[in-house]
């Protein structure tokens, strides 16, 4: 009977345990896909595109000039944001060697000594030695502590390199708000000049009497609203230059130099298909790394319930009087084992587990989050680009007319037909539109950025 019983209670518990054990492998990358989005599958192409070619992630769609690209390598350099992803990076990388240590013998040296004196007697003990100690990964709760330790460290290695890429994005993007505020500065001048020249010959037509005071002082307060149009056009081109010098790491003087112009408008961009984005974008692979971190946080934790074993040895030397007349000096070799099974702890060990089951859902959703957020960019991105495409060559066709207007009006002024007045309120109309233009490809320009970069493209 009672060989029957330890028979029960030695099943019993190899059975508790053998359900216990952690699962040491990670779910696999579709799995946690259909987990994160229930199922729904991505569509073979864009919606806001219907081309499939490959997409090039080293091809921004325009030439970045070598001024472009040494901005870049300085801000990568010298950004304090960057310099505190890559601080976290490495303490990521730190806190693998912690978690692999639990799989590791640890060794301490010890010493001690006692006496316990009484009247007519004495008792003196000292000693010193080296001590082993290993815990047995039985279930694999340390080999699931250090499995989620890397996979932390894989999705800092991600956030590492996503801010890398996003922070290449900004310092394009600065500088084509740099480069357009100079445009727009030029064109400002040239507009303000022009105008400046109309009140001239205004005047000039009231002192003919072909002109009255009323349209001298409404023409010369348009001149004044140029004059402040200057001003705000160099406020923001200061500004622009500001921001980009903070990306730098530089001090904020406006004083950086950049391009005047900007470049030619983007060539059109294959985006590929959207499941691509899962592996190339590394914010999609950070948040899926971290839900397998979580995975393996809730493996440790159920690990963590089933009994321990420590195997203990060592070697030292032990001195020992007694009664003053009786010396033993020798050299010991301990060994041991330690069991231990937690059966009562108020439902710490039980709750934590369930905490850990928790968190890995919200890992999964986040990582849901972070695809649905990556496909929003892209096809808002893409969207925006056809708009802005179609926009630009209505523009185009509009400065084209203000720009064959200004001639027809100089052929009038050669002929008699029109005064330099004439040709200058055309040649007004024509850099206002310019004006337009230059805002449109920018604005076309920045988005094919922020393509570039949802679509997980290199800069």
């Amino acid at each position: 009977m009672r060989m029957n019983s330890a028979l029960l209670l030695t099943s019993l518990c190899l059975a508790l345990s053998l359900a216990g054990c952690a699962n040491l492998t990670p779910p696999a990358a579709d799995d946690a896909y259909n987990q994160a989005m229930r199922g729904a599958a991505l569509p073979d192409s864009w919606a806001a595109s219907t081309a499939r070619a490959a997409f090039q992630p080293e091809w921004l769609g325009f030439a970045k000039s070598g001024e472009v690209q040494q901005l870049i390598d300085e801000a990568l350099a010298h950004n304090p944001d960057l310099r505190a992803a890559a601080s976290r990076l490495e303490q990521s990388r730190l806190q693998v060697q912690i978690a692999s240590a639990d799989l590791l013998p640890t060794v301490g040296f010890g010493a001690g000594y006692a006496s316990e004196p009484t009247p007519g007697k004495s008792f003196n003990a000292n000693g010193y030695g080296l001590v082993l100690s290993w815990e047995l990964d039985l279930w694999g709760r340390a080999r699931a502590e250090q499995k989620g330790a890397e996979a932390l460290y894989r999705s800092a290695q991600d956030d590492y390199a996503y801010a890398r890429q996003s922070l290449a994005a900004a310092v394009v993007r600065a500088w084509l708000a740099s480069a357009e505020a100079s445009q727009q500065l030029a064109l400002a001048q040239q507009t303000r000049a022009a105008t400046a020249q109309q009140v001239a010959l205004m005047q000039t037509r009231k002192r003919v009497g072909k002109a009255s005071e009323q349209d001298v002082v409404l023409i010369s307060t348009q001149l004044d609203s140029l004059d402040e149009t200057v001003q705000q056009v160099q406020q923001s081109r200061d500004a622009a230059l500001r921001g980009l010098e903070l990306l730098l790491g530089r001090y904020p003087s406006a004083s950086v130099a950049t391009a005047a112009n900007l470049p030619a408008s983007p060539e059109p961009l294959s985006a590929g298909v959207p499941a691509n984005l899962l592996e190339r974008r590394p914010d999609i692979v950070a948040a899926r790394e971290r839900f397998v971190a979580s995975y393996f946080g809730a493996q440790e934790a159920k690990a963590a319930r089933l009994p321990r074993l420590t195997l203990s040895a060592g070697v030292g030397r032990l001195h020992k009087d007694f009664f003053d007349f009786v010396n033993v000096h020798k050299t010991v070799f301990p060994l041991g084992a330690t069991f231990t099974w937690p059966i009562f702890d108020g439902g710490t060990l039980q709750t934590t587990f369930l905490i850990r089951t928790e968190a890995q859902q919200e890992a999964l959703a986040n990582y849901s989050r972070v695809i649905l957020t990556a496909i929003g960019e892209a096809e808002n991105a893409m969207a925006a680009e056809q708009s802005l495409s179609q926009r630009s060559a209505t523009i185009g066709r509009q400065v084209d007319g203000y720009r064959r207007s200004v001639q027809l009006a100089q052929v009038q002024q050669r002929v008699g037909k029109a005064d330099e007045y004439d040709v200058l309120g055309q040649q007004l109309q024509l850099y206002r539109a310019q004006s337009a233009q230059v805002r449109l490809a920018t604005e076309r320009l920045v988005q094919r950025v922020n393509l570039h970069l949802a679509l997980g493209g290199d800069f």
